[in-house]
C-alpha cells in the first residue's frame, strides 16, 4: 500500500516522546508499505546543530519520499498569545490554530497529485482538517495522548484562576474538536486501552486500534547492576508533566531521601532545565544536571534506580519501557506507570506519596536481589509486547483495517 504520513514533527533524532514513536513507527509502517511523509518543522524538538535536512536524510532511509514545511515557532511570545486568545473567541483549539498552513495545504495537493494514497496517518488530532483533501483513501488517526483529558487534568492542578479558567475553556473546545473528527476517521489509534476508554466516552463510534509506545530493544540493552546509590531521571525538562515531576521530587522526596542514603546521588539528564535545578546542582554535589545529551545510556548504566515521580501529563511514558528495556528497577508513581500493563512488585515499585517512594527507593537501593528480579521479569515483558518489531505488526494491521473499511464504504472508488 501507498501510505501518506502527515506529521507535526521532523520524527528525528528519535530520542524521547513524539520523536522517538514517530521514528520507529515510520520505519516499522516502510518495511511493507511506501511511506511518504509530509512533515511541519518544528525548531524547538531539534538538537542544536540538527538540521532540517538532516532529518530528511535520515528518514529517507526508509521512506519512499520526505517532505516538509516550517511551523511558526512554539516560543513563548505575541503570536503564541494571540493564537490563544483568537481560540477563546472561535472555539478553535491552540494545535489547530497553531498547525494551520496555506504552504502545507500547497504541498499536500501538490503530492497527492501525483500519489495515489491507500491510508493517510494525522499523527495528531489538529492535522484531522487536511485529511479530507486526501480522496478514497482510508483514514488513521493517531493519538500520542487524549488532549482534552490532558488539559482538563492541567486546568485542575492550576492555582492561577485566570489560567485556569482558560485551560478549562481549551480542554472544552479540544473535546468538541475530538467528538467532530475522530469518529471520521477509519480507525483512531491510541497508545493504551485506558486511552482507548476516553476516546470511546466522547465517540462511541470511533473504531478504536491500540498501537503502545515502544523502545528499540537493540539499542537500549541489558546492563549488570552497578551497585551503589545513584539514582537517575530522564526527560525533557521543558515539558509540563516531566518539570512537575522532578520539582515534586526534590522538593518533597529528596530532602528525606538525601538524609537516609549516605553517598546518594542523582542524574537528571533532559533539555532545558530549569534554572532553580541547574542552581541546586551547583549548589549540591550529589546533583548532576547535564541538560540534553546525545546518549543516555551511559547513565542507565551507571544508575543504580530510575525514578519516575510523575503525577501529570498523557499518553504512556516512553522513558519507563526504556529503563525496563535497559534492566533496571524502577521506582515510579502509579500514574507514571499506568496504560503500560505493569504491575506493581512484578515489573517496578509504584509508590504514591512523597514517604512511599522514599521507602520504595531506600528498599530497592539497599536490596541488589530485588533489583535483579525487577529487571529481569521488566526486560521480558518489554521483548515480548513493546519491541517495535511487535508494535509495528499492530500498526500495519491499523492501516489494513483502515483500507478495508474505507473500500467497503466506497466500494466504486
Amino acid at each position: 500500500m501507498r501510505i501518506l504520513w502527515l506529521g507535526h514533527n521532523l520524527a528525528y533524532p528519535p530520542k524521547g516522546g513524539p520523536l522517538q514513536r514517530n521514528y520507529n513507527l515510520l520505519r516499522e509502517a516502510a518495511k511493507e508499505h511506501e511511506v511518504h511523509a509530509l512533515l511541519f518543522d518544528q525548531p524547538a524538538s531539534r538538537p542544536k546543530g540538527v538540521t532540517p535536512q538532516d532529518c530528511v536524510e535520515a528518514l529517507s532511509k526508509f521512506c519512499a519520499s520526505v517532505d516538509w514545511v516550517p511551523l511558526s515557532t512554539d516560543s513563548f511570545g505575541v503570536a503564541r498569545y494571540w493564537r490563544a486568545i483568537a481560540g477563546l473567541v472561535t472555539g478553535m483549539p491552540y494545535e489547530f490554530r497553531w498547525l494551520r498552513s496555506k504552504e502545507m495545504v500547497v504541498r499536500l495537493q501538490r503530492l497527492v497529485s501525483r500519489v495515489q494514497f491507500d491510508v493517510v496517518h494525522a499523527d495528531t488530532l489538529g492535522l484531522s482538517p487536511y485529511v479530507p483533501l486526501i480522496p478514497h483513501a482510508g483514514t488513521v488517526l493517531n493519538h500520542h495522548d487524549i488532549e482534552s483529558a490532558l488539559v482538563r487534568r492541567r486546568a485542575s492542578h492550576e492555582r492561577n484562576f485566570i489560567w485556569r479558567a482558560f485551560w478549562l475553556q481549551e480542554s472544552a473546545n479540544l473535546f468538541a474538536a475530538e467528538r467532530r473528527w475522530c469518529p471520521a476517521f477509519d480507525i483512531n489509534v491510541v497508545v493504551s486501552e485506558d486511552e482507548g476508554q476516553l476516546v470511546k466516552a466522547s465517540c462511541a463510534d470511533s473504531t478504536i486500534c491500540v498501537v503502545p509506545n515502544g523502545v528499540d530493544v537493540q539499542y537500549f540493552t541489558p546492563r549488570p547492576d552497578p551497585g551503589g546509590a545513584r539514582l537517575l531521571f530522564c526527560g525533557r525538562l521543558d515539558q509540563l508533566a516531566n518539570r512537575g515531576g522532578i520539582t515534586y521530587f526534590f522538593q518533597s522526596i529528596w530532602p528525606e531521601l538525601s538524609t537516609r542514603i549516605k553517598h546518594l546521588e542523582i542524574d537528571v539528564v533532559g533539555k532545558n532545565p530549569p534554572a532553580w535545578l541547574v542552581e541546586l546542582s551547583q549548589r549540591d554535589q550529589r546533583v548532576h544536571v547535564p541538560g540534553f545529551v546525545d546518549d543516555v545510556r551511559p547513565y542507565f548504566q551507571n544508575a543504580t534506580v530510575f525514578v519516575c515521580p510523575i503525577t501529570d501529563g498523557g499518553g504512556t511514558r516512553l522513558k519507563i519501557l526504556d529503563a525496563l528495556a535497559m534492566g533496571m528497577p524502577i521506582v515510579s508513581t502509579t500514574f507514571a506507570a499506568s496504560g503500560l500493563g505493569l504491575c506493581d512488585q512484578q515489573h517496578l515499585l509504584m509508590a504514591d506519596t512523597s514517604e512511599a517512594f522514599t521507602n520504595k527507593t531506600v528498599q530497592l537501593l539497599s536490596n541488589r536481589a530485588q533489583r535483579v528480579q525487577l529487571a529481569s521479569v521488566g526486560r521480558e515483558i518489554v521483548m515480548s509486547t513493546y519491541s517495535w518489531e511487535v508494535i509495528g505488526e499492530r500498526l500495519r494491521e491499523a492501516y489494513l483495517a483502515a483500507s478495508a473499511k474505507r473500500l467497503r464504504n466506497c466500494p466504486s472508488s
